[in-house]
């Protein structure tokens, strides 16, 4: 695990009509290939809560194969508005100090995050099957899109 995954993200990650407000660090789950992760809330310029953006920091094969280092939500009634391709934008300065490229993956009929990380400049790998053992094939995922982002 990376030294610098006790640093907190800096108050200012901000990007376009975004602001993101960091809410906890999550401990590792090595039994289940989980990974530390930074978990930060999504906000509007005006202070709405809007989603939340994880940034995982590790590695796993959950992590290379399904996860991926950077998750984000969007609140079903705020989508279509960006706010997860900027939360990424404003994420990326914090992002840099632990990896150069990162894995973003989304499930292969999720057009809107398909559409987010292509947005990002991300360069498509592979699209693979999600391991029986993942944690993502209990909740249904059954194929994922693996990225590779330079933040």
């Amino acid at each position: 695990m990376n030294a610098n995954v006790c640093l907190l993200p800096p108050p200012n990650l901000a990007y376009g009509r975004v602001k993101l407000k960091f809410d906890r660090l999550m401990p590792a789950e090595p039994s289940r290939g989980f990974v530390p992760y930074y978990h930060l809330r999504i906000l509007t310029c005006d202070g709405q809560d809007v989603g939340h953006i994880n940034f995982r920091v590790g590695d796993s094969e959950h992590i290379r194969v399904t996860a991926g280092h950077i998750g984000y939500h969007i609140m079903e009634h705020f989508r279509g508005h960006g706010y997860a391709l900027q939360a990424c934008r404003a994420i990326a300065p914090y992002v840099r100090h632990f990896y150069s490229v990162v894995t973003i993956t989304c499930d292969p009929d999720n057009h809107a995050s398909r559409r987010t990380i292509e947005k990002l400049g991300a360069r498509f790998v592979d699209e693979i099957e999600v391991p029986a053992n993942d944690p993502h094939y209990e909740k249904g995922a059954r194929k994922k899109r693996r990225y590779l982002w330079t933040p």
